[in-house]
């Protein structure tokens, strides 16, 4: 059987940084010798654009505590990945063919390869958590944002900010492109029928791609 490994590839690096601006979360891996066996780290964070003068691939930015032990990795090598999770699906074999037809798991993911510095200054942690309370709390009511206020005072004392530059992205997307457009028609009614905890947001990444298809062959 011929692999289409190489057919859900991500065509440039946009399209993972675009999934990765759209995740909640992602999760923090260093890629220093002798530490892949480090656990990855879930990490909430904000991403900024080149726009946002981040450099030509973005900027990751969060923070962790202290006390976390990646930190110390961190500091004597700042090479690190960051990877998110976009939504995914099981599409069961009869949904095509309950004779002939083969199971399969829908899906995708972004990885970055970032160059991690640490920030242990008040006024870039305290710039970093407002970034994330913007993103995560936009309806506010929490303290204003000051370090001479006690409440921040304390907690900037007990994390250390991370500024993550982007240096490489590479995505994969799954999600039918082997299959026909008729058949990926009915894989999306069958997503939207059974209406599983992602299975609305994976029919529209199917019909995305479809539609991205097509307009490519429109526009040959």
């Amino acid at each position: 059987m011929k692999s289409n490994f190489a057919l859900y590839a991500g065509r440039d690096p946009r399209a993972a940084l675009d999934l990765l601006a759209a995740s909640p979360h992602g999760h923090l891996l260093p890629l220093a010798p002798g530490e892949a066996a480090h656990a990855p780290t879930f990490l909430h964070f904000v991403y900024r654009t080149a726009e946002d003068g981040a450099g030509d691939l973005g900027e990751l930015r969060g923070h962790l505590a202290n006390g976390n032990p990646l930190l110390k990795v961190l500091a004597d090598d700042p090479r690190a990945v960051f990877t998110v999770q976009g939504p995914s699906a099981y599409v069961p074999n009869h949904w095509l063919d309950e004779a002939q037809g083969v199971p399969t798991s829908y899906y995708s993911w972004a990885q970055v390869q970032v160059e991690v510095t640490l920030d242990h200054g008040e006024e870039g942690k305290l710039a970093i958590l407002d970034e994330m309370l913007a993103r995560y709390q936009p309806e506010g009511r929490h303290p204003p944002m000051s370090p001479d206020d006690p409440h921040w005072r304390k907690m900037l004392g007990a994390i250390t900010g991370l500024r993550m530059a982007v240096v490489q992205a590479r995505s994969r997307f799954k999600y039918g492109q082997n299959k026909n457009a008729a058949a990926r028609e009915r894989i999306v009614e069958h997503l939207r029928l059974r209406g599983g905890a992602e299975d609305a947001a994976v029919a529209g990444f199917v019909e995305r791609l479809l539609r991205q298809e097509q307009e490519r062959r429109a526009g040959a």
